[in-house]
């Protein structure tokens, strides 16, 4: 009950944390950061931050992590539309020059989830915050998968030097008991949590990536290595292997989003709580909603403008980690597998299954981000702007093109720019290098 009336007060916000235009001040990296209340807070405190600082009851943080030089996102120019969708972001841009408009968000009914097209039992449960979820993919953690059936949508993505996937789950609709095994953050954990206005679950990472998520973004990151190292409260730990152990939960994570809030109103000159939690927690509260973050848009039947039969869909991840999903009729779903083995989530027992498959065509590069002791590089993927895509429901295929930014989710074009609805249910986005060639 408390943690339920803590969420019904963090459903308001102001214009999205990615928002430049209303106010939002950029941190080095260029991403969001600071609102105009940190700002109010940074100024009437700093004497008494200074000796906070100095007395050591703010030492949580220790020095600052360098920061590694930022690569410019590439800005593209989009062709003008006969829709109210919005040209790309140019995630570059001076906060002083961001002239993007927003999305005009077009309220789901009450009792629809936004991200799945399903009815709800409970409605609230469309005002609660998203919540990502970092999810180790190499070939052990895959036999201990839990709550992916249960995840609105999931993003796979190349990371380490083009070695390996990971994936990240986003729970808003189904309050999953059983989440893991949770792992490390990665750089598009960052746009993808913009993307859809929500708050980021990891365990650990780089230097490069720990310092941008607790010091540049704007949006909440609950770090179980920092936060929680004894995994106990927000975490638990099943096995000893690293590689699998760690588990979550939808209610273990909004629990720490109410110990944070009051641990910020009892210290709120501790610089996270400065930085990003009190200026986050408090656009939720102050600005009245509705959603500005839009709905995807759902349809019962497909479109007729589909490009052809897809029943079966390859996707040529590196060092055999590719993915197929084989459709089946008679649930009308995609079912996975992974380097030729079904893949399973042990929390339903079931082989991992999805109503929409969404490929992803999307720039790569490699960054001076050092992930590991082997001096393994950071990948980079540019999931703002627009780029290829194709589509599959119902047996069937639609080619077009995706558009994101930091203030809604990724849209979704058929030919002539028509919208390309999903069908009710899970998606899967399964993000790929532009020069990648999928079968189907």
């Amino acid at each position: 009950m408390e943690l339920r009336s803590f969420f019904n007060l963090t459903t308001r916000r102001d214009a999205s944390p990615g928002a430049s235009a209303a106010g939002g001040r950029q941190g080095r990296w260029g991403f969001p950061r600071l609102s105009e209340a940190s700002a109010r807070l940074r100024t009437s405190g700093l004497a008494l931050l200074i000796l906070v600082v100095l007395s050591g009851c703010a030492g949580a943080h220790g020095p600052e992590t360098p920061t590694p030089t930022k690569t410019q996102e590439a800005t593209a120019v989009e062709p003008a539309a006969d829709t109210a969708t919005p040209p790309p972001a140019n995630t570059a841009a001076d906060s002083s020059t961001a002239t993007e408009s927003v999305a005009t968000a077009t309220p789901a009914p009450g009792s629809v989830a936004h991200y799945t097209g399903l009815p709800l039992a409970d409605p609230l449960l469309l005002q609660e915050t998203p919540i990502f979820v970092c999810l180790n993919n190499d070939v052990t953690s895959r036999a201990a998968h839990y709550g992916l059936n249960e995840a609105d949508v999931t993003y796979e993505y190349i990371v380490d030097g083009y070695h390996l996937t990971r994936i990240t789950s986003m729970f808003q609709s189904i309050p999953a008991k059983e989440i893991g095994p949770v792992r490390s953050a990665r750089w598009p954990n960052i746009h993808t949590t913009y993307m859809f206005d929500g708050l980021l679950v990891c365990s650990g990472g780089s230097d490069g990536i720990r310092y941008l998520l607790k010091n540049e973004v704007g949006f909440p990151y609950l770090d179980a290595d920092t936060e929680d190292p004894e995994s106990v409260t927000y975490f638990y730990s099943v096995g000893e292997n690293y590689r699998t152990r760690l588990r979550t939960s939808v209610d273990r994570v909004r629990r720490w989003m109410l110990d944070m809030a009051k641990t910020c109103e009892v210290s709120p000159l501790l610089p996270y709580c400065l930085e990003i939690f009190t200026p986050w927690l408090e656009g939720q509260k102050n600005n009245p909603r509705p959603y500005e973050r839009a709905s995807f848009s759902f349809s019962d039947a497909p479109k007729e403008f589909w490009a052809g039969e897809a029943t079966t869909i390859r996707v040529p991840y590196p060092e055999n980690n590719g993915v197929e999903w084989r459709y089946d009729p008679a649930s009308g779903q995609y079912v996975r597998f992974q380097s030729g083995a079904p893949h399973m989530d042990q929390a339903t027992g079931r082989q991992i299954s999805s109503d929409n498959v969404i490929v992803v065509y999307a720039e790569h590069e490699l960054t001076n981000i050092v992930e590991d002791s082997l001096g393994t590089l950071s990948v980079k993927i540019h999931l703002y702007g627009f780029g290829d895509l194709r589509v599959f429901r119902d047996g069937k295929v639609y080619e077009g093109t995706w558009r994101a930014n930091d203030q809604s989710p990724p849209r979704w074009f058929g030919p002539g720019e028509q919208p390309i609805t999903l069908k009710p249910g899970r998606t899967w986005i399964q993000v790929v290098r532009t020069n990648d060639r999928i079968n189907y």
